[in-house]
């Protein structure tokens, strides 16, 4: 299978000549009736297929997203039910994905696998010990398609005048099509994709129209002149397509931009999501754009393919203000398909939207890997996902798409060292990494296992984690630390890396304490004595280094005096029990000088919201979410936010409106305000213990999580001086609750009422 992969030609699009992506083709005939046909196409990049004129693609941007030169995508479908006796035709079109892309940032562009679009193809059809294979060779045909741009950085440029009726159909005369060439196989393994396929999840409306004249999308760059224009708001920022329907002159074109923002002054603009680096002018006017000519027929309906966008706001720009309708755009909202197994609400609506935002930006940010962000980079962040981790694991069902993920993971990692981004064309070996963004390494096998017992992704990716542990033991100073990579990204008051107030000594070296033990956890889940050994040698000499030099005794204070700082110590379990009350107290000190806000980035508020929840301060940390000055999370819905921000203030750089690193108290609100604790001893992933915090400024919540086996479902409310909890066991083989002394079990099928 995958004997020869073919191509259009030898040319593919540059930043200086666009190539179209090509249709192929190849009809063929059966002399048999057949009663099982299966077909599989692998392309490094992207493809929609058709047997008989139907489209069978699995969901968007099949097959998937990876570096070629290290592993390629194949899908297999059952094509039994549209193939017939007698003549048939399978076909395709081909996207530019990941292979091929003219992004200079992160060095795409000078990849080294970028080449001529190519597909591999393999059909079988068999009934009653007959046979029939086809394979793709020189004899499949090709012609440009109506598709003159695609890349899923930016978007696509479809022509529908250059349309061919029935090209994908058996009958077809492709007399004056070309053949295929033979392509070179892609270097990297091929495996089956076994990721969620990226589908279709719900449409929105526009809820506003609004015409806007003679003004600049972004920063007032005259480049970005419009002259006129039709800004559609959705309400919503998310992450898709916008389906045009329109019915126009022949040739007439059609431009729609994307962008999660407006100006003060209301006008649609990309200023929060488009950063000028080496080639932004060459880019301004194609990111985050579709354009699309009419062929000037009945009515016309495009769906871009091979790409997609984030976005509340769609700028459209070629159009009439007759055509300018309630039905001319539609929001294709699609992700991976992967299973919501959650369900959270309490009494204060602010924490309700908090929460909601929180899922929009993960489900916003899942295309076949978590991203950092569905618009300006879509790409696969380390830190971000490994920040993530747990809160992704606990609502929803992703193991395979990670499973897969990690295989990139695995390959990317060299002499131990793990890039930033994954996949990565090989870039930020050197920057952009370091143990909180490597972490990810461990933490997603790890909370994989936790939550879905996949001891089949602690095989496959044991040997990246000691392959790390090694490389980071060996970058460690004279004291232990480990001070290389990014730390407290995106911290209250930072730009970049600069202002970060945590030392990249506490938070690297902590991070390397918390892997080692997930790790030594791992090993000895595996039965590896030896990297068990390792670890958990790792694991103390950088507890003995942190106590050692990054604590001030007199006052519990850890090193740079600041809110990650501590909450991560008191988190990881670094002070001795006869220290924890006053390091705990400091925390408190060190939040109420900071005004009782955020004043923490990525590790700071993965740690301290659950420190203050699991300490009794869930009024506390309730009050610094919810804020409505910044930094905090109600800030950003101040701001008119749907999605969560990138940074929790106003900064001087730009900053993404739909990032999902910052999300993880989604996951505290479950486990200690619904108090599901699911797998709370890593002995059985059907053990949920229901053991709620209850914050005074809270009366009631309701929860749930869905196990393998059954639902389970947690409710509390306050009735005058006494709390009421409802749990419910819907098939679940071990549900306990716990609550101030009292303990009992949930049977299978068994509801309880409880007043205490």
């Amino acid at each position: 299978m995958f004997q020869k992969f073919i191509k259009a030609g030898n040319e593919y699009t540059t930043k200086e000549k666009y190539i179209p992506a090509p249709y192929i083709r190849k009809s063929f005939k059966l002399d048999f009736i057949p009663d099982k046909v299966n077909v599989c196409i692998c392309t490094p990049g992207f493809y929609t297929i058709y047997i008989n004129g139907k489209d069978i693609t699995k969901g968007f941007l099949a097959p998937y997203i990876s570096n070629p030169d290290e592993l390629v995508c194949y899908d297999e479908y059952d094509i039994s039910e549209y193939v017939q006796k007698g003549k048939n035709c399978i076909a395709f079109i081909l996207g530019n994905g990941f292979a091929n892309q003219t992004v200079d940032e992160w060095d795409f562009s000078k990849a080294s696998f970028r080449a001529p679009l190519s597909a591999s193809l393999y059909l079988k059809a068999e009934s009653d010990g007959r046979e029939f294979v086809l394979e793709s060779d020189e004899s499949f045909k090709t012609h440009p398609s109506p598709i003159i741009y695609d890349m899923y950085r930016d978007g696509t440029h479809y022509d529908a005048r250059l349309e061919i009726a029935g090209w994908n159909l058996p009958d077809f005369v492709d007399d004056g099509w070309s053949n295929v060439l033979l392509a070179d196989s892609p270097k990297g393994e091929i495996i089956k994709c076994i990721a969620h396929p990226i589908k279709k999840q719900y449409e929105l409306k526009p809820v506003k129209i609004a015409l806007q004249e003679k003004f600049c999308f972004f920063r007032d760059y005259p480049e970005s002149y419009v002259e006129k224009g039709f800004m559609y708001d959705f309400g919503m920022n998310r992450a898709g397509v916008c389906r045009l329907k329109i019915k126009g002159k022949k040739g007439q074109k059609i431009i729609i931009r994307h962008g999660e923002t407006v100006t003060d002054e209301g006008n649609f603009c990309i200023n929060s999501v488009y950063l000028p680096r080496a080639d932004f002018m060459d880019r301004m006017n194609l990111f985050q754009t579709d354009v699309y000519i009419l062929k000037g027929e009945e009515e016309e309906i495009f769906i871009p393919p091979f790409t997609y966008h984030g976005f509340r706001y769609a700028l459209i720009e070629g159009i009439t203000e007759e055509q300018a309708t309630e039905d001319l755009l539609t929001y294709i909202v699609f992700n991976s398909d992967v299973k919501r197994r959650t369900y959270f609400e309490c009494s204060d609506e602010t924490v309700n939207k908090l929460y909601d935002m929180a899922i929009a930006s993960d489900l916003s940010n899942l295309h076949y890997f978590p991203t950092d962000c569905p618009q300006r980079e879509k790409n696969g962040w380390t830190g971000d996902i490994s920040t993530s981790a747990e809160q992704f694991s606990l609502h929803f069902d992703y193991c395979d798409t990670m499973k897969l993920w990690l295989k990139s993971v695995e390959y990317a990692q060299r002499d131990g060292c793990l890039p930033g981004i994954v996949p990565t064309t090989g870039v930020f070996y050197d920057w952009g990494n370091g143990p909180v963004w490597d972490s990810a390494c461990v933490n997603v096998p790890y909370y994989c296992y936790k939550y879905d017992g996949r001891k089949d992704i602690l095989e496959q990716s044991a040997g990246t984690i000691i392959k790390y542990l090694r490389y980071v033991a060996g970058r460690r100073d004279e004291k232990g630390f480990v001070t290389f990579g990014l730390g407290d990204w995106s911290q209250a008051g930072s730009l970049l890396e600069e202002g970060i107030e945590t030392p990249l000594a506490v938070t690297g070296t902590g991070t390397v304490y918390d892997i080692s033990r997930k790790a030594s956890f791992i090993f000895n889940i595996l039965g590896f004595d030896e990297e068990k050994a390792f670890a958990d040698k790792l694991a103390l000499e950088a507890r003995e280094s942190m106590r050692t030099h990054l604590i001030d005794y007199e006052t519990m204070t850890v090193a740079g005096n600041f809110q990650t700082a501590q909450a991560l110590f008191l988190s990881l379990g670094i002070f001795e029990e006869n220290e924890y009350e006053r390091a705990y107290n400091r925390l408190l000190e060190l939040i109420e000088e900071k005004g009782r806000h955020l004043h923490c980035g990525v590790v700071g508020l993965r740690h301290i919201i659950e420190v203050l929840f699991a300490n009794g301060d869930a009024d506390l940390a309730l009050e610094m979410m919810c804020k409505k000055t910044s930094p905090s999370y109600g800030w950003l819905i101040e701001q008119g936010g749907t999605s969560l921000f990138e940074i929790l203030e106003d900064t001087e750089i730009n900053k993404s409106q739909n990032h999902h690193f910052l999300g993880d108290y989604i996951r505290v609100l479950v486990s200690y305000m619904a108090g599901i604790k699911v797998n709370p001893y890593l002995r059985d992933i059907n053990e949920i213990v229901i053991s709620p915090v209850i914050p005074d400024c809270i009366s009631s919540v309701k929860g749930s999580y869905e196990t393998e086996k059954g639902t389970v479902f947690a409710e509390w409310r306050k009735i005058g001086e006494k709390l009421e909890f409802v749990i419910e066991n819907a098939g679940c083989s071990k549900v306990s609750f716990e609550f101030k002394g009292q303990k009992l079990n949930i049977a299978n099928g068994e509801k309880k009422q409880i007043v205490v």
